[in-house]
């Protein structure tokens, strides 16, 4: 039986979060929650794992239950990826006016979430 005590990986990705030097927060967030293997792609691929299994054992309401979920996370897996990126500019405003080096340099567009490519991966 699986108890509810936090897997050691999640609870060494939550401690390395807790840990971050502000320079390294934003990557840690990302590798940690929104990337291709991240907490997020990780319950979508479980959501999916367990949907596929209750529609193969006959239940297609918990299947379709578990799809919606899947669809919800994907939306959260994106909003989550844009707060990262706010992180991301927000850390680099913060670290450049503390070292007094005038304005922060533009970042880069956003990618698209890792959640979104395994969503669409898996349909």
């Amino acid at each position: 039986m699986y108890g509810s005590m936090p897997t050691p990986e999640c609870r060494v990705l939550a401690d390395g979060l807790a840990n971050a030097r502000p320079q390294d927060f934003a990557e840690r967030f990302r590798q940690a929650v929104t990337d291709d293997f991240g907490a997020v792609a990780q319950l979508h691929q479980l959501l999916e794992a367990a949907s596929e299994w209750c529609r193969a054992h006959g239940d297609r309401g918990s299947a379709a239950e578990l799809d919606a979920v899947a669809g919800r996370l994907t939306d959260l897996g994106e909003e989550l990826h844009l707060v990262g990126d706010r992180v991301q500019a927000a850390l680099a405003r913060s670290l450049t006016d503390a070292n007094g080096a005038g304005p922060a340099p533009a970042l880069p567009p956003p990618s698209s979430p890792a959640v979104t490519a395994v969503a669409h991966r898996s349909r």
